[in-house]
C-alpha cells in the first residue's frame, strides 16, 4: 500500500511539470551540450523554459531578434575551443519592438520586457547592417531593458549599431514610478553611432538604480561614451576613450569613481549634480564641463586638456584636491575661487579669476568644445536616445 502511494505521488508530481522539463543538465541553444534540453534558436529558448532558468547559449552566430519576457539567465559558454556567441541580423533586418519613453520607436537585437531578473552573461550583440539612416526616426539598440526591467549586463560585447547616429549599444529606461535596478559590468561597447551606455529615468524622484563598472566604451562616430539621467548609484572603473563626451552626468545621484577617460571633446560632463571623485582624465578638449548648478570635483587628476581642465561657465559647482596638469586654464569661469584648494603643474593660466558673466556669454571654451550657440541648452538639445534629430527636447 505504502509503495502505491508513492506511486501515485509520482505520477501527480510529474503531471504538472512544464512542458519543457530539465533532464538535470539545463537548457542550451545549440549543440554543445548534448544532455541539455537544447534549442535552434535563442528566441525558442527564452519563450519555451521554466522561469528563473539559465540558458548556455553555444558559440555561434544567432540571426534574429530576441525577446525576453519572463525571469531568467542567457549565458554564453565556451566549446570547441571557441567562446563566441553572437546574436547578429535576421535575413529580413530589424523591425521596431518597443517605444522609449522619450517617444522614438526602438529596434532592440535583444529586447527584455519584465521586471526580471534578466542576466545577461558573455553574449554579443552585432548590429552591423542595421543602418536604415534613422529612417522614421527609429533607434537601433544592442541590448534594451524596457521600463521596470531588471537585471544584469555582464561580460557582453555590443557593436556595429550605427544608424547614422540613432543607435545605441546598451539601454535602460525607467518612468521613474517603478522601482528598477540594472549592473552593467565588464562589457564592451564599440563603434555605435550615438551612445555607447544610455541609462536613464524621467521621474522626478529617482527609483532606477544602477552600478555601471570595468566596462570599456569607445565611440568614435558618436556622442557619448556612457550616458547617465536620473539614477542613484555608481559608475566606477570604466574605461571610456573616443567621444565627443566621455561621460553624461545629468541630474543624477550618481558617484564617479575611478574611471579613465581619454581622447574626447568632454571628458565628464555634469549637468545637475554628481559626486566625481578619483577619476583621471586624459587629453581632452575640456577636462570637466558643468552645465548646469550642482556637482563635487574631488581627488581627481585631470592632464593635457587643450581649452581647459574644468570649466565651470559659471554655474555653481565645488573642485577640491583635483591635480590638474597641463592645461592652458585650469578652472575656468568658476562662481566662487578653489586655486588653493587644487594643485596645478604647467598651467599655463591657474584660474581666470572668478564667474564674471552670465552663462550665456561666459564659456567660450564649452562653446567650442560642445557647438557654437548650444552653450546653454540642455545636453539632451542634441542627436540623443532622448532627442534623436536633434530638435529641442
Amino acid at each position: 500500500m505504502v509503495r502505491f502511494a508513492l506511486f501515485l505521488a509520482t505520477v501527480s508530481f510529474l503531471a504538472v511539470q512544464p512542458a519543457v522539463a530539465g533532464d538535470g543538465h539545463g537548457y542550451a541553444v545549440g549543440s554543445c551540450k548534448p544532455r541539455a534540453i537544447s534549442f535552434p534558436t535563442i528566441s525558442a529558448a527564452v519563450s519555451s523554459v521554466p522561469p528563473g532558468s539559465t540558458i548556455s547559449v553555444c558559440p555561434g552566430t544567432y540571426p534574429e531578434q530576441v525577446t525576453i519576457s519572463q525571469p531568467l539567465t542567457l549565458q554564453g559558454i565556451a566549446s570547441a575551443n571557441q567562446d563566441d556567441a553572437i546574436v547578429s541580423l535576421p535575413a529580413g533586418g530589424l523591425t521596431p519592438n518597443a517605444i522609449s519613453i522619450f517617444g522614438e520607436g526602438i529596434a532592440a537585437q535583444i529586447l527584455v520586457q519584465t521586471p526580471g531578473p534578466v542576466n545577461i552573461d558573455n553574449i554579443s550583440v552585432d548590429g552591423t547592417g542595421s543602418d536604415t539612416g534613422c529612417a522614421g526616426g527609429t533607434w537601433v539598440a544592442g541590448i534594451f531593458y524596457t521600463i521596470g526591467s531588471s537585471g544584469e549586463v555582464s561580460r557582453a560585447r555590443t557593436s556595429g549599431q550605427m544608424n547614422s547616429g540613432c543607435g545605441a549599444g546598451i539601454w535602460s529606461e525607467n518612468d521613474g514610478t517603478t522601482n528598477q535596478s540594472l549592473e552593467v559590468e565588464d562589457s564592451s561597447v564599440h563603434d555605435v553611432g550615438n551612445t555607447g551606455i544610455f541609462l536613464a529615468s524621467n521621474g522626478s524622484t529617482p527609483t532606477f538604480s544602477a552600478r555601471v563598472h570595468g566596462n570599456t566604451v569607445s565611440v568614435p562616430n558618436g556622442l557619448i561614451g556612457i550616458a547617465l539621467a536620473g539614477l542613484n548609484g555608481t559608475a566606477s572603473g570604466n574605461e571610456v576613450t573616443n567621444a565627443l563626451f566621455g561621460i553624461a552626468d545629468v541630474g543624477s545621484q550618481i558617484t564617479l569613481l575611478s574611471n579613465t577617460v581619454s581622447l574626447t571633446s568632454v571628458g565628464i560632463l555634469l549637468e545637475g549634480g554628481g559626486q566625481v571623485f578619483s577619476n583621471r582624465i586624459l587629453n581632452t578638449g575640456v577636462g570637466v564641463l558643468f552645465f548646469a548648478d550642482g556637482g563635487s570635483l574631488q581627488g581627481n587628476r585631470i592632464v593635457g586638456s587643450s581649452q581647459a581642465a574644468v570649466e565651470f561657465a559659471c554655474f555653481a559647482g565645488s573642485a577640491r584636491g583635483n591635480v590638474i596638469s597641463d592645461a592652458p586654464v585650469g578652472l575656468d569661469q568658476e562662481t566662487a575661487l578653489f586655486d588653493l584648494f587644487n594643485s596645478f603643474d604647467n598651467t599655463g593660466m591657474i584660474s581666470t579669476g572668478g564667474c564674471v558673466a552670465p552663462h550665456a556669454a561666459a564659456a567660450p571654451l564649452q562653446a567650442a568644445a560642445v557647438g557654437a550657440g548650444r552653450s546653454t541648452e540642455s545636453l539632451w538639445q542634441w542627436r540623443t536616445p532622448g532627442s534623436p534629430l536633434g530638435a529641442a527636447h
